[in-house]
């Protein structure tokens, strides 16, 4: 089994990769798995703000880690301009393209084998919505007006990464808003994990064909 090391944008994808996926891939013998943020600082906040920091670190891991595979797991919501395909990708009509677009251009920018490039569509958080059970088991004891409200957006779409790309209503955002209403904040790293966590790993793959598209071409690649 090869090594699996997962790129991602910031400290909530990160413990996402390290607390809940890892453990699916744990299952499918791939041992080794890690999720490491984008280098954008020498204190290595993360954040996805030029793609040249995202590259560079693609790069260097791809040269040191002989027999490594190299993903990415960033946001399409409000992607840097400077990720290759950006000028194509706005020509295209639907979302799926877009994203696919991205990807595409990515894998010919880094133009190797080992190199599995993902861009979740919509965020991070569209996955949080795959069951209320996350949300319930947070937030129902403090007030079930939280939980009620996020059932609401659940009933509405059959796949949670179909949850809509703007700046009032993608995924966090209607997060933000619920708890707002109820004079709370959203604590992304925290909360966004212990949700995830509740949900759990296999629910989130079974309601999200994208991303579950994504792991189990992860799953080949570090088995062959």
């Amino acid at each position: 089994m090869k090594r699996l090391i997962i790129i991602v944008e910031g400290f909530s994808e990160e413990e996402f990769v390290n607390n809940t996926l890892r453990y699916y891939f744990i299952e499918n013998g791939i041992f080794d798995c890690a999720g490491i943020k984008i280098q954008t600082s020498p204190n290595h906040k993360g954040g996805f703000v030029n793609y040249e920091h995202l590259k560079n670190d693609i790069e260097k891991i791809l040269h040191s880690e002989a027999d490594a595979i190299v993903s990415t797991f960033v946001d399409f919501f409000r992607i840097p301009t400077s990720v290759p395909g950006y000028q194509e990708m706005l020509k295209a009509v639907q979302p799926e393209q877009k994203v696919d677009i991205l990807e595409q251009s990515m894998a010919r920018d880094i133009n190797h084998y080992r190199f599995v490039p993902y861009i979740q569509k919509f965020e991070f958080e569209a996955l949080l919505f795959s069951n209320n059970q996350g949300f319930s088991a947070i937030y129902e004891t403090v007030n079930p007006q939280i939980a009620r409200a996020t059932q609401a957006i659940i009933d509405q779409y059959d796949n949670p990464e179909e949850i809509n790309n703007h700046p009032n209503t993608a995924p966090s955002k209607r997060i933000q808003k619920i708890l707002a209403e109820q004079g709370m904040t959203y604590d992304k790293v925290f909360e966004g994990n212990l949700i995830a966590l509740e949900i759990g790993i296999h629910n989130i793959l079974e309601k999200c064909p994208r991303f579950r598209a994504w792991v189990e071409k992860l799953v080949v690649a570090c088995s062959d």
